[in-house]
């Protein structure tokens, strides 16, 4: 039996301002039901005892002298305290700021100084903190972006965008409460925290993995069959080669997303079984925007997914352009410039629509001009990794006298530099093929399996 409980710390605000608790909605209906399996804890609990936990960490936060609109850090890995204390947040219209566990000092000195939180939560500590800024009521959280395009921006996301960001998935997937989701993001990033929001909308569970570790991943499939799963392209190769096949087949969908997966590894993927769907959005976006309906992907491997009801997509001059109910409300800095205008985000990505998918073709500001002519990056790898003998490539612009800017490529691999070059000769132009080399061990990539461009070294040139 459900008990009656008293309002939250700061009364009936929230619903007076015409706000959603989802939470508290879900255990009307579905109080007695899984909602999270934490593995690293070693147990579950039901939504009403998640409901509980929430209610009690409202009430710390407010003793601690958190008021609506103001921000709270917390430094906390994946799993139960870290729901509540974002359910927690939402009830008191505090705007949650995660903040990754493993964070170096100045990465956490610099992150706290951006958002100017009132209180740090870490390892169930609450701290306050000075000078804190009264944000926006509405906005849910401010995550950080992972920083592709230079420093990690501070991104405003109101409640607004995560509910409507939620929906827009579960339709897409058509997920409903029997769902289990695989929790193996971390909760800093958009693509992890929006699980918790997405779980809480259906009363389905999430099955918890605190840390990507492939036979913990590999064991939790098997022991709490979960149904869905999200990840970036590096950690399913690695759940692969860990020899997980045949479990991963056992998951109706697998989300692909953070990073880029070329279409041969789509193919890949989906010739041994796996349900794929890849996926493209930003943390502006608050997660997903498009994704491949699940056993579709081999049919359009290229392509990084269908639009969803949630949001509207324009390509302008090669851009896309995103607009509709999960647009950010900006970054927390307001020196920054916004990529936001007129209610439209440009997103720096170029893409093209055709026949009602998305194809996103590389980043505007990662495009190698070389003799007036513009040369995406990732055309030239998906080249350089179709080589039986690269196991792994990266592609930049090295600066040229005369041209501006040249093909530089890093190899990862047993092939000699003389047969990648005659290899490109006949397949690309002639001005998208590499004329800088360098053969490396490994590829500079960020948690989401970006190329981190800024990162790589100065290659030789070949002429």
């Amino acid at each position: 039996m459900l008990r009656r409980r008293g309002p939250h710390p700061q009364g009936a605000a929230m619903h007076h301002r015409g706000m959603q608790d989802p939470l508290r909605e879900i255990v009307a209906t579905a109080g007695n039901r899984r909602a999270l399996i934490d593995r690293g804890a070693g147990f579950w609990i039901s939504w009403m005892q998640l409901d509980e936990l929430a209610q009690q960490w409202a009430r710390r936060l407010h003793d601690a002298g958190a008021r609506p609109g103001q921000r709270v850090a917390v430094r906390e890995p994946a799993g139960i305290r870290f729901a509540a204390l974002l359910h927690a947040c939402l009830r008191n219209e505090l705007a949650l700021v995660p903040i990754p566990v493993r964070a170096a000092p100045d990465d956490l000195e610099r992150i706290l100084a951006d958002s100017r939180p009132s209180l740090l939560v870490s390892d169930g500590e609450v701290s306050g903190l000075p000078d804190p800024e009264l944000g926006e009521l509405g906005d849910a959280s401010v995550c950080y972006t992972s920083g592709t395009s230079g420093s990690a921006k501070g991104v405003r996301l109101t409640l607004a965008n995560h509910l409507a960001s939620a929906r827009g998935c579960l339709e897409q997937l058509q997920a409903s409460e029997r769902d289990r989701w695989l929790l193996t993001l971390a909760p800093h990033h958009i693509g992890g925290l929006a699980i918790f929001i997405r779980a809480a909308l259906i009363g389905g569970s999430v099955v918890i993995v605190p840390r990507f570790v492939e036979d913990d991943v590999l064991q939790a499939i098997e022991e709490d069959g979960p149904t869905l799963l999200s990840v970036v392209p590096t950690m399913l190769e690695r759940l692969l080669t860990a020899g997980g096949e045949s479990r991963l087949r056992r998951l109706r969908a697998i989300l692909v997303g953070g990073g880029p997966s070329s279409p041969d590894q789509v193919r890949s993927w989906t010739e041994r079984g796996l349900k794929v769907c890849p996926t493209y959005g930003s943390t502006e976006t608050c997660s997903q925007i498009a994704i491949m309906p699940p056993g579709s992907a081999a049919g359009a491997p290229a392509a990084a997914g269908r639009v969803g009801p949630h949001a509207h997509v324009d390509i302008v001059e090669g851009e896309i352009v995103v607009s509709g109910p999960t647009v950010c409300a900006g970054y927390v800095n307001p020196a920054l410039a916004s990529p936001i205008r007129s209610g439209r985000l440009h997103t720096g990505d170029l893409g093209e629509l055709r026949d009602g998918l998305l194809y996103a073709l590389g980043r505007l500001d990662d495009a190698i001009n070389s003799g007036g002519e513009k040369i995406q990056p990732d055309e030239v790898e998906t080249v350089l990794k179709a080589h039986p003998r690269v196991d792994d490539a990266a592609v930049a612009g090295v600066d040229d006298p005369l041209w501006g800017q040249r093909v530089g490529a890093w190899i990862v691999g047993k092939a000699s530099v003389e047969e990648l070059d005659a290899w490109c000769r006949e397949r690309l132009p002639s001005f998208k093929i590499p004329r800088h080399w360098a053969v490396v061990d490994a590829i500079p990539r960020g948690e989401h399996g970006k190329v981190s461009r800024r990162s790589l070294g100065k290659p030789a040139p070949n002429d």
